[in-house]
This record gives C-alpha cells, sequence and structure tokens, in this order.
C-alpha cells in the first residue's frame, strides 16, 4: 500500500512505530538494570536447594540457561539450548539387561 506524506493512516503509523521503538528502549533499559540482581537472585535460589531434591535437574538447567543468556546480547541460539538440556536431561539410553520382547 502507498502513502502519500499528508496521509493521515500513514502520520499515525510512524507515531505508532515511534512509540513501540520507544517503548522496547525503555523495557530493555529497565532490563539491564534489574537482570544482574535477578539472576544473583535465582543463582543463590539454585545454591540453596538440597543436591538430591528431584527438582535438581531443572533447577540446573535454568541456572545454566540464564547464565547463557547473561552472556551473550541477543538469544540463547537453538544450539546452546539443545546442548544445556542434553547435559541435564540425557536421552535414557536402552538397559541391555533387559530382554526384548
Amino acid at each position: 500500500m502507498w502513502h502519500t506524506p499528508d496521509c493521515p493512516q500513514w502520520t499515525i503509523m510512524q507515531i505508532d512505530w515511534e512509540a513501540d521503538s520507544r517503548r522496547i528502549k525503555e523495557q530493555d533499559g529497565w532490563a539491564k538494570d534489574v537482570f544482574p540482581a535477578a539472576h544473583e537472585r535465582l543463582k543463590q535460589a539454585a545454591a540453596a536447594m538440597p543436591p538430591d531434591t528431584a527438582a535438581q535437574p531443572f533447577v540446573a538447567a535454568l541456572t545454566e540457561l540464564v547464565q547463557a543468556q547473561a552472556n551473550t546480547t541477543g538469544f540463547v541460539v537453538l544450539h546452546e539450548w539443545v546442548e544445556i538440556l542434553e547435559r541435564h536431561f540425557p536421552p535414557r539410553l536402552p538397559d541391555p539387561n533387559e530382554v526384548a520382547e
């Protein structure tokens, strides 16, 4: 769709884009300020978990994923997610002592 420079719809779209851009910058700024403290609280909570709890693999994976996010300026890429999840939730290999039916 083409708009002339004096088109009201075009003006509204530009105002919306600028408002969205401003909002995203504000959210990013807030997140960059808050993330280190929230990450530290997560690490402290994870360290306080008893090592023999059933939730331990989930806590360890979440902690590692958050650390991976802290180490990047963008998003944690898929292959890093898979490496972390494979490390904490390895596939179950067939039991060689189990008789196949």
